[in-house]
């Protein structure tokens, strides 16, 4: 989760939501604990002695530990919403400030489909896994041992199951992680395909039609998106294990307890409020470890779209302002190529080659060319979009790569 943790800064401004929501869970937690002791308490020592006013009064106090536990609930689910909002809408704001800082080759490899997708989806994501981190995170780990230690306060000797159950769920899960969470960051790749996809047909819509390629570029999107369904599928088979799996184990837990335990309520080691207790809480850390496993999944998505978030954030401009740039230019119009040569990335073939002309002033002069050519990769040159491979562009004697930006 080391890509995760790197975004956490992005919580600074909502640290007291972020104090206030595990607070108030951890109090949920507790009070919910509570219940299972109060149950056992009417059965045994109101129900089974026929005392109506320890059951009324047990009745009482259950009604008060819900209606606050609802009440802190509520005010833990605020909290998070508040941070895990606020944390979504820096995090794209960042986002989008650090894209218009970006040179033309930084967005050329990044793609405009997968800006979309880390702007939007993957965003999303996290601020999801933020709200669930402050919420069920707190609550989860909390009600799991919680439950563990008040079932092994109940009977000890009933709570050598979590021994055998603890295991068996331990062992699915991380199973179950450790193929799907590379599956997750594959998914994230066709979802990017897929929006390039769309993203390059919508913008270039007149183009398509008028060469007529509308049936070329459905193929191309049908491709893309079969891709990305047959690859969702693929993690997901591995997904509905989990689910069906842990409730048998869990069906078992209970099935267990209820044998054993009824077994020692024959012998007089055990009450029968202690064993619906003991029930409660097994049944409370059972459910604990199935929430785990869903959060579990949650990261991994999570980890893999901040992973491609914090590609775009580390991203350095391939285009930036030498140590001393000239701040004020008034061009007057004459654009030089000096022996300039161009290629896209260092791995690529050039696209120009030794190209050297002058335009002056006022002069017209014609680029031709068959498409792909490096027309405009040559117009791209000319305002410093990109810098080329070898030789120099010149604006009026002055290399375009030693004028500000800004100027």
């Amino acid at each position: 989760m080391n890509e995760t943790r790197r975004l956490a800064t992005f919580l600074r401004s909502y640290r007291l939501w972020v104090i206030l929501a595990p607070l108030m869970m951890t109090l949920e937690v507790a009070l919910d604990l509570l219940q299972p002791w109060l149950i056992a308490r009417i059965i045994d020592d109101g129900i089974a002695n026929s005392d109506i006013d320890v059951v009324r009064q047990t009745g009482l106090i259950m009604i008060g530990v819900a209606t606050l536990a609802m009440i802190v609930g509520v005010s833990c689910s605020i909290f998070a919403v508040r941070a895990s909002q606020g944390f979504g809408a820096d995090l794209r704001g960042s986002l989008f400030r650090k894209v218009q800082d970006l040179s033309f080759g930084n967005l050329d490899r990044l793609e405009t489909g997968g800006l979309i997708t880390r702007l939007t989806n993957d965003v999303t994501q996290l601020t999801e896994t933020v709200a669930m981190l402050l919420r069920i995170m707190v609550r989860v780990p909390l009600l799991l041992v919680g439950s563990m230690i008040l079932a092994a306060f109940t009977s000890p000797r009933l709570a050598l199951l979590f021994l055998v159950l603890m295991p068996t769920i331990a062992v699915v899960i991380g199973l179950v992680m450790r193929v799907a969470f590379p599956i997750f960051k594959v998914v994230q790749k066709k979802l990017d395909r897929l929006n390039t996809v769309m993203q390059e047909n919508l913008a270039g819509v007149r183009v398509v039609r008028v060469f007529a390629r509308t049936g070329y570029e459905r193929d191309r999107f049908e491709t893309a998106n079969t891709d990305l369904k047959e690859t969702t599928l693929s993690v997901i088979k591995y997904i509905v294990i989990v689910m069906p799996v842990l409730m048998f184990v869990i069906n078992v837990g209970i099935v267990a307890a209820l044998w054993f335990g009824g077994r020692m309520i024959d012998t007089g080691s055990l009450q029968v409020g202690q064993l619906v207790a003991f029930s409660n809480y097994l049944l409370q850390s059972l459910m604990s470890i199935m929430f785990l496993s869903m959060l579990a999944m949650r990261f991994a998505r999570a980890e893999a779209s901040a992973t491609r978030v914090n590609e775009v954030l580390d991203s350095v401009p391939t285009v930036t302002n030498p140590p001393v740039a000239i701040e004020e230019f008034r061009p007057r119009g004459r654009v030089e190529f000096d022996n300039v040569t161009f290629a896209y990335d260092a791995d690529s073939e050039p696209v120009l080659r030794e190209i050297s002309f002058t335009a002056e002033p006022g002069q017209t002069i014609a680029i031709l060319g068959a498409t792909g050519s490096g027309k405009s990769s040559l117009v791209s040159l000319i305002p410093g979009f990109y810098d080329p491979t070898e030789g120099r562009v010149l604006i009026d004697g002055v290399d375009v790569r030693a004028i500000d930006e800004a100027a």
